[in-house]
């Protein structure tokens, strides 16, 4: 097997590992090249796509990005807000091959980190696919970081046009919440226009800071609308009453997985339930498309109204790592604490926090 290692611009390996992707599934949107025109503005990531093939055969890609940064370069799979994957292969690959494809594709990232004097490697599991052990295997990770997704399998949840939940109380709960929505008269659109789209992103801002959060830079929720919606990789779905905008949530997709990878209320709204009629479009939306996974990403904790307004819709966890492997001694990140870290790799993923106050422990959970 050998390794391609290629850049954004390079026109003929980008296509070899595009039509890679689209025959593979199970990959995730933030696996491929697309993903990474959507978040180019937002930092200096140089992204660097390894594609593994045999005799000419594409077989599994890895999308990894460089940061540049005043402490040291950092060489990973985590840019930025919503990262999800690691290594993609070909669903038809027998174990061996599956195993061969990792192993050559963590041993060109190594190279690589090596040959950009990087201060550590991380890489961000598939939440659907039990590949840890491979990264364990090959990349000799000196930390492990579990963290947890929730998400809706479409197919229990829609059920002849319906939607389906777990129990009586649950499915209850969905229909008065849904009565509460259109009694108010909330509709649903599709249709966004540029100027919705903006106040939205004001609305995303109000509710971010209402609930203690950062909300989340402009460019990268735009670059979603316009650079994977046009391609059928992304949805934008709003819920409004007249030309006011009640709810409005952004959708990233490939084949099997959409992710939830935004949703704002408007909180004058909270008491109509605009969210739920927009959960309840895109669950129809995802069933109609032959999505099976609507996948919300992770939540702060497991007590929060977050995890709870998700768990309602009958979800299930997945856990997922950060796998990672340091080039630089431990004691030296340590030192620079957490405050540090965040000032000087911002929007990215370096060690497990927990590092810095047990020196000794290498496995730690969300």
């Amino acid at each position: 097997m050998d390794v391609l290692e290629f850049g954004l611009e390079e026109a003929t390996p980008r296509a070899l590992y595009d039509a890679l992707f689209e025959a593979c599934p199970g990959a995730l949107i933030q696996q491929s090249t697309w993903w990474a025109e959507v978040i180019q503005e937002l930092g200096p990531d140089r992204p660097i796509f390894l594609l593994c093939q045999r005799n000419g055969e594409a077989l599994g890609g890895l999308p990894l990005y460089l940061y540049h940064g005043r402490l040291g370069n950092l060489l990973t799979s985590v840019p930025q807000a919503g990262p999800l994957g690691g290594v993609f292969v070909r669903p038809e690959l027998a174990a061996a091959d599956i195993a061969a494809v990792y192993a050559a594709l963590i041993r060109t990232a190594v190279e690589i980190v090596e040959r950009c004097h990087a201060i550590a490697l991380n890489i961000i599991t598939h939440p659907f696919e039990d590949d840890l052990a491979l990264y364990q295997r090959h990349l000799e990770p000196h930390y492990i970081f579990e963290n947890f997704t929730q998400y809706i399998p479409v197919e229990s949840a829609i059920v002849a046009g319906t939607i389906q939940m777990r129990d009586s109380k649950t499915r209850n709960h969905l229909q008065r919440n849904l009565r509460r929505a259109v009694e108010a008269g909330l509709t649903v659109t599709t249709e966004a226009t540029d100027e919705e789209f903006c106040e939205w992103y004001k609305i995303h801002c109000q509710r971010h800071t209402e609930i203690g959060a950062q909300p989340l830079d402009r460019r990268l929720l735009a670059n979603i609308r316009t650079v994977l919606a046009p391609r059928g990789k992304g949805r934008f779905i709003l819920v409004k009453r007249g030309n006011t905008i009640a709810s409005g949530a952004l959708f990233i997709s490939h084949v099997r997985v959409a992710d939830v990878f935004m949703i704002s209320m408007n909180t004058e709204f909270e008491s109509h339930a605009p969210n739920w009629l927009n959960i309840t479009a895109a669950l129809h939306w995802a069933a109609e498309d032959g999505i099976s996974i609507l996948n919300w990403q992770s939540s702060p904790n497991r007590t929060g109204g977050v995890y709870g307004f998700k768990r309602q819709w009958g979800s299930l966890e997945r856990p997922y790592y950060f796998v990672t492997r340091l080039f630089r001694p431990a004691a030296e990140i340590r030192e620079w604490g957490r405050d540090t870290l965040m000032q000087e790799f911002p929007g990215h993923y370096v060690v497990p926090f927990g590092i810095l106050s047990d020196p000794h422990q290498n496995y730690f959970r969300k």
